[in-house]
């Protein structure tokens, strides 16, 4: 990035350039302010303008030698660094002040390395052209010795400019002025439709019929001054009007004697024509006038050029889905109140069900639907308030000098309103929504919308559909989750979790089946992290894929080394948890293929083990992925089974090899006949689909004891062992190490 950053100088602000350079009394004030502005913007020493003599020079002596070096080299196609005494070597840029003669030039010269960057020199450029239009009307005025009219005239035109009036006024500003200046009868505006000119614009002195009062309104020309200079883009002078071969007969019949026509441009490009008429006889317009007639073209080219821009920014501040205020809008009327110190409320609402309309229904129904919210959300709030859209289905309001107790009432307006259904087409569609609110406590406006998006996310958290006003505290849970969460991405990075194994056992034999892999974080600040907790993290925030590998990794690797042992004189298999966010992952496959090829462990003694609203997140996805993993060879299981969401009909589907009973039906399944009805009744099922039984936290002899009767073949608890690290799972599976003298980790 360059050291000199150039300004991003708007139509406006060239247009209140000039209205600075249209004050100086003379030419030689309007350069001397004109090259001092000029220096500043480009972070420049030294600025000349010159033709064949120095006219103005700021930065230097007009008499330093330097100052000719300078204009010589600024001359050249590719001028090259001059040294200059005092300064060091500078580097020179150079623009002609008029685009058809470069006789005369505006030159900067800045010290150092840097080369001007093409930013850099359309600003030098705009800011020559500027200068040029600003003096024309300096030169009109020394040639016509009509100095106080013209800057009269001109500086009404800039006024108007300046005002944001209504293109309309500011086009009445400019025919009068042309024709009053110039001493015309008749002026008239043009702008190109369809090819064709249409008047936008008259002004018509008393002592002329011309135009009748139908012209205004239909009045189309094919011919004429004012046609040709729209068609050629140069200026028209005709001193003979009634001999002209392509004058109006209207006109020649009301006596018109001299026209003259200029080009008016919008962003450069011709779109319509300036012109005057006089109808006394004999009467010519002088070298000097042409001048002041494209002056005052120059002005309507401003006034297009500016409208347009005007136009782009009111276009980039609209949402264009929903038409109401953008983001960019919103953040810069918080700004003002902020800066303002006016008490203020921001609530941001986010809609909670919006994704499943866009999928199910296409993104048109999507459009629809952010529509009728916005419509809905702004019936419950006041004309004074800011409503705006975020992005997606995100919006915030933005409440001034508003009680705590009023903005909560709005908001839980604005919650019931979106509760309510919508027709989409010929659907009725429900959704909810998540809202939070937060107060500006001085501050800045970047952390007011972090506290309401704090807010609403902490809604969202807790199941949607309710409003949650901003407190400090939820502040400091989200910097202490983005720090654990930075301190995970390290560990696992790093390596520093680690992998503790339970075993799942034969409850016939009493043998080790297989050993489930759990990720344990042990943080050198906070200690033992709950793995509840960071493999929630990870799953938030998209570290679960890195996390699942890393553990992945480690458990095959490890499983590689266990003994093998009865009843089947084969090692142990091992088991891995899987997020739902790992089974959506395209790479997911490559990357178990991966693994079992580096670690060398053999695929059928993979377990893979997935939840029942896993299944359901994508239930069409998961099979799929399910059915390319058990291709591998690997073993599927569902964990927890009986806490989520599957249906008999749905494990009749998917590739499933083994189902882990939740221990919440274990705890009471040695209570009697009806206390183990339930993991009776799962372990028939697995029989009837040919499916393995785990039974999940077993504590208890007699809870072991109930599952053996029942036929449940394998069990996992702590009456069997805790789980254990490594190294104590090898003196497990050996035999030297007691289930009593595992630890857990």
């Amino acid at each position: 990035m360059s050291p000199h950053p150039t300004h991003s100088w708007s139509t406006s602000q060239l247009v209140e350039y000039l209205a600075v350079l249209s004050k100086q009394p003379d030419e030689e004030c309007a350069l001397q302010a004109a090259v001092e502005r000029v220096i500043e913007s480009l972070d420049a020493e030294i600025g000349i303008v010159f033709g064949h003599a120095p006219l103005t020079v700021v930065g230097l002596p007009a008499e330093d030698p330097h100052v000719a070096t300078l204009m010589a080299e600024g001359t050249s196609r590719s001028p090259a660094p001059v040294p200059v005494a005092g300064v060091g070597l500078c580097r020179v840029a150079t623009v002609a002040l008029d685009v058809e003669d470069d006789a005369l030039r505006l030159l900067v010269a800045r010290a150092g390395a840097e080369d001007f960057t093409p930013d850099e020199m359309l600003l030098l450029r705009g800011m020559a052209w500027v200068l040029n239009l600003a003096l024309r009307p300096l030169q009109v005025m020394r040639t016509l010795h009509e100095r106080q009219r013209v800057l009269e005239q001109v500086t009404q035109v800039q006024h108007a400019l300046a005002s944001r009036d209504p293109l309309p006024e500011v086009f009445d500003t400019v025919t009068q002025g042309a024709r009053e200046l110039l001493d015309a009868e008749f002026a008239t505006l043009y702008l190109a439709e369809d090819d064709e000119l249409v008047v936008v614009s008259v002004s018509s002195s008393a002592h002329t019929n011309w135009p009748p009062p139908w012209a205004s309104q239909v009045m189309r020309v094919k011919s004429g001054v004012g046609r040709l200079a729209y068609l050629t883009g140069e200026l028209i002078r005709v001193d003979d009007y009634p001999a002209c071969p392509i004058a109006l007969q209207e006109l020649v019949d009301n006596g018109a004697s001299a026209a003259m026509a200029a080009p008016v441009r919008e962003n450069g490009k011709v779109v319509g024509s300036l012109t005057v008429v006089s109808f006394r006889a004999g009467h010519a317009f002088t070298k000097s006038q042409e001048q002041a007639l494209l002056t005052f073209a120059d002005q309507v080219s401003m006034a297009l050029s500016d409208a347009k821009t005007m136009a782009a920014a009111q276009s980039a501040m609209r949402d264009a889905v929903t038409g109401l205020p953008n983001r960019v809008l919103f953040v810069e009327r918080l700004e003002q109140a902020v800066a303002a110190g006016t008490p203020i409320h921001v609530i941001f609402v986010d809609l909670d069900r919006f994704k499943l309309v866009n999928d199910t229904m296409g993104h048109a129904a999507g459009d629809d639907l952010l529509r009728q919210v916005g419509l809905r959300l702004r019936e419950r709030l006041r004309p004074e308030d800011c409503l705006a859209r975020f992005g997606g289905d995100e919006y915030a309001v933005l409440l001034e000098n508003t009680p705590d107790a009023e903005a909560c009432r709005i908001g839980e307006a604005m919650l019931a309103a979106v509760k309510e259904s919508y027709v989409i087409g010929t659907e009725e569609v429900v959704v909810g929504g998540s809202i939070g609110i937060a107060r500006a406590h001085g501050g800045t406006a970047d952390a007011v919308l972090r506290d309401a998006d704090t807010a609403m996310y902490r809604a969202k958290r807790a199941g949607g559909r309710r409003l949650v006003v901003f407190e400090q505290s939820m502040h400091t849970a989200l910097v202490q989750r983005q720090n654990l969460e930075a301190d995970l991405r390290r560990a696992i990075d790093d390596g520093a979790l680690c992998v503790v194994f339970q075993p799942i056992v034969d409850l016939r034999q009493q043998r080790t089946y297989a050993a489930e892999a759990l990720a344990r974080w042990q943080h050198r600040r906070r200690g033992l992290v709950p793995p509840r907790e960071f493999i929630t993290l990870a799953e938030e925030t998209g570290l679960i894929g890195a996390l699942g590998r890393r553990i992945m990794e480690t458990a095959c690797a490890q499983a590689t080394t266990w003994p093998a042992g009865p009843p089947h004189n084969r090692p142990p298999n091992v088991a891995v948890n899987v997020s739902a966010r790992q089974m959506q992952d395209p790479s997911f496959l490559e990357d178990v293929r991966t693994v079992l090829a580096d670690t060398g462990l053999a695929p059928h003694r993979l377990t893979l083990e997935i939840t029942e609203s896993t299944i359901v997140s994508d239930l069409e996805a998961v099979v799929d992925q399910l059915h390319r993993l058990r291709e591998l060879g690997v073993t599927i299981a569902v964990d927890d089974f009986g806490t989520g969401y599957s249906s008999l009909a749905i494990l009749r589907t998917i590739p499933v090899d083994i189902l882990k009973i939740d221990r919440s039906f274990v705890e009471g399944v040695d209570d009697g006949w009806q206390g183990g009805a339930f993991v009776r009744t799962i372990v028939r099922l697995t029989e009837t689909l040919s499916v393995t039984a785990v039974a999940e936290g077993v504590e208890t002899r007699s809870q072991a004891d109930a599952l053996r009767r029942i036929g449940c073949p394998l069990g996992q608890g702590y009456l069997f062992a805790p789980p254990m690290r490594a190294d104590d799972l090898a003196l497990y599976l050996a035999g030297t190490r007691s289930r009593q003298a595992s630890v857990e980790v």
